[in-house]
Order: structure tokens, then sequence, then C-alpha cells
């Protein structure tokens, strides 16, 4: 490649540099939608496990109730154990129900989130490569359009060494273009 204190060369950098730095936001974009699932799922488990907890300590309550109530009604009025059994049953039931559906909860989010984090990494890896497609294509077109330059600069030398210094008609015409074109080039 060419000089780096070239206008041309240094605005092809700068193009360079400015499409690696879409590709890192693009690919910092991804990694912190996962980081954000992660965080999501540990919630859902978080709450899965603070409604076990809530659901013990209601239980729990419940039974403290009944043994102050049995310990002031007569012995024999009330069968306080069958309505502890009761209780127990209709928990154990609620909490079954509760942990089959947070599983569920659980393994379809998780399914979702490993779906779509696959789904991001085919993504990031085509980006990825068309990204070193299209770097390479912009560096061969920087040669180019260099080796373009410089063999119409020659060629322009030449012909004002031909015409023994004199300048043709158009010709300083054809300078200004050139210097405009590297100009714009160069932005």
């Amino acid at each position: 490649m060419a000089n780096d204190d070239n206008p041309v060369s240094q605005a092809f950098e700068l193009q360079r540099q400015a499409l690696e730095r879409s590709q890192k936001a693009m690919q910092q974009g991804i990694e912190f939608q996962q980081r954000l699932n992660e965080a999501m799922l540990s919630g859902v488990e978080g709450s899965a496990e603070a409604s076990e907890r809530g659901s013990e300590m209601t239980r729990e309550a419940i039974h403290s109730t009944l043994d102050a109530i049995e310990g002031m009604v007569p012995e024999d009025e009330t069968d306080f154990d069958q309505i502890r059994e009761a209780i127990d049953q209709q928990f154990d039931a609620a909490e079954e129900a509760t942990q089959q559906a947070n599983e569920q909860a659980l393994e379809v989010t998780e399914a979702g989130f490993d779906n779509a984090e696959s789904a991001a990494e085919s993504y990031v890896e085509s980006v990825d490569q068309q990204v070193e497609q299209l770097r390479q294509a912009h560096e061969d077109l920087e040669e180019q359009t260099l080796s373009f330059l410089e063999q119409t600069e020659e060629q322009l030398e030449k012909l004002q060494q031909e015409t023994d210094g004199t300048p043709f008609e158009g010709f300083e015409q054809l300078q200004t273009q050139m210097e405009e074109l590297r100009e714009r080039l160069s932005q």
C-alpha cells in the first residue's frame, strides 16, 4: 500500500476504521443482549425460588395459627391433625403445580434464549465474513485508486516533458482536475 502521508491513503484508512468501529459496536450490542438474557434467566430462577420460600412460610404460618387455636379449644372437639393434613395436601398440590409451571417456563425461556444466541452467533459470523470481504475489496480499491493516480500523474509529467515544458491546450485544466480528484478522495 501507499505512504500513510498520502491524503488518499488516509481517507481510505479512516473509512476502514469507521467500518471496524461499526462492526465492534454491533458485536458489543449482541454481547449486551446475551448478558441481559442471562440476567433475565437468573431473575426467572430467583422468582421461582422466592415463590417456593413464600409458600413454605405461608404453610408454616397457618400451622402456627392452628397450633395456637388448638391450644385454646378443648381436645376432643376438633381434629386438628386432619385439618393440618388437608392444608398440607393443598399446599403440596399447589407447590407441585407451581414447580412444574416454573420448570416449564424456565425450559421455554432457556430454549428461546439459546435459539436467540445461536442466531446471533450465526449473524455475527456472517457479518464478520462480509466485513472481511468488504475490507479486502476496500484495500484493493485503494491500491487501484493510488495506482491510477500515480500513472495519470506520470503520464502528465511525460506529456509535459514531451512538449518541452510548454503547456498544451487544456493541460492546466487537466492538472486542476487531478488535484480536485485527489482532494475529493482525501475527504
